[in-house]
């Protein structure tokens, strides 16, 4: 089974491409075939869907329909900018190739629909990016479907990722969101609502197997100057009503790097009618002690400020953090989840998080910037 998938690869460095296509790289079951972008991509994501081929000593195909016809491709990682993948998901998801979907799936609901829509009538094997793999997750999902804590009646959701300098938004600001929403990422910031907060509302969604109903958001500008220039939120908060009675509560965005002891906030509390479990990325952990100095963030990357992107941190990113040593190592991410991927293709099963439940999400996230917008209560759309 050693190089079974060829892999070709829509979009390049700073998109989450960039973690994508090294974890196939890993994956001995894999070949990477080569690197295309949107029909719509522009001249600096052209060049930047270059250097990750040419990074990888594979060709760059320069036309998106070309690269999807090829014979030796079986797995396509879509992942161009999110404006563009409203041209770009529906021709992949037609394609009849495996599709592995960068998160969130698309930047309208409209734009989701179609790239789910394609991907039913061609059948082919989908999976989005989310946490459902890891191990503290995992747990989460067991708690619940052994019925220890009785009925779910309850959930709440935080992923935080602690990147950048904070402490440089602007005093008495106090941010209007619009609606709907138009760009997503610029090079010094980007919706970290939509990006992270993806993940917080999915893992509601999935542990508790409902559907939502009904939300109330807020989205600003807390801790970063770029995004309040840019007019986007650093962070978000929503509220859902899910079906059956169930509440769930999220909160998704971007913190200080020195805010927490590791990566950032990533856990989840259940509260059930019989009882209640925390669920932590974190625990266990050792506390260390130490007359070490604080570690001091590098200067500014002009081409990345933000340090979101693998290629730019590199090439001199954050240091190392070292009062927290986790017991299990949650850095590997993307190799989890995109291994559980191939096992599916191998085994025939199907995937957790499809195009069907990234809709759920995507739904939500909508709303929520709608509810934000408005300050009121929004239902979510039925798709």
């Amino acid at each position: 089974m050693v190089n079974e998938y060829g892999v070709l690869f829509v979009g390049g460095n700073r998109t989450h491409q960039e973690t994508h296509v090294a974890a196939f790289d890993a994956d001995e079951r894999c070949r990477l075939i080569a690197v295309t972008d949107a029909p719509d991509a522009s001249d600096e994501r052209i060049t930047l869907s270059r250097e990750m081929a040419d990074g990888y000593g594979i060709p760059f195909v320069p036309d998106l329909e070309t690269a999807l016809g090829r014979t030796d491709v079986d797995i396509v990682s879509m992942c161009p900018q999110v404006e563009s993948r409203s041209i770009a998901g529906p021709m992949c998801g037609k394609s009849g190739k495996a599709i592995y979907l960068d998160k969130p799936l698309a930047g309208s609901l409209r734009d989701g629909l179609a790239i789910r829509d394609a991907l039913r009538r061609s059948g082919a094997p989908n999976q989005m990016y989310s946490f459902v793999g890891l191990p503290w997750v995992q747990a989460a999902k067991e708690c619940v479907d052994s019925g220890r804590i009785g009925r779910l009646v309850g959930i709440h959701a935080d992923v935080l990722f602690a990147k950048g300098r904070a402490g440089s938004a602007p005093a008495g600001v106090v941010r209007q969101e619009k609606f709907p929403l138009e760009k997503y990422t610029f090079v010094d910031a980007k919706r970290e609502f939509f990006d992270l907060g993806v993940y917080a509302v999915g893992l509601c969604l999935w542990l508790s197997g409902k559907a939502a109903i009904e939300v109330t958001a807020t989205t600003a500008n807390y801790f970063f100057e770029s995004h309040a220039r840019r007019d986007v939120e650093d962070f978000g908060a929503v509220m859902m009503q899910l079906e059956d009675g169930v509440v769930a509560s999220a909160t998704g965005g971007r913190i200080g790097y020195y805010s927490h002891p590791k990566g950032g906030a990533h856990k989840v509390a259940l509260v059930g009618t019989d009882g209640t479990e925390t669920f932590d990325a974190w625990t266990p952990h050792i506390e260390i002690s130490n007359a070490d100095s604080a570690p001091e963030l590098p200067p500014p990357n002009p081409v990345d400020p933000m340090m979101m992107w693998r290629s730019t941190r590199s090439s001199g990113g954050n240091p190392t953090k070292g009062t927290w040593d986790a017991l299990a190592s949650e850095d590997n991410w993307y190799p989890v989840d995109i291994a559980r991927f191939i096992d599916s293709l191998d085994s025939g099963a199907r995937p957790e998080i499809t195009a069907e439940e990234a809709i759920g999400s995507l739904a939500v996230l909508m709303a929520a910037y709608e509810s934000a917008a408005s300050g009121q209560m929004v239902t979510v759309r039925r798709t």
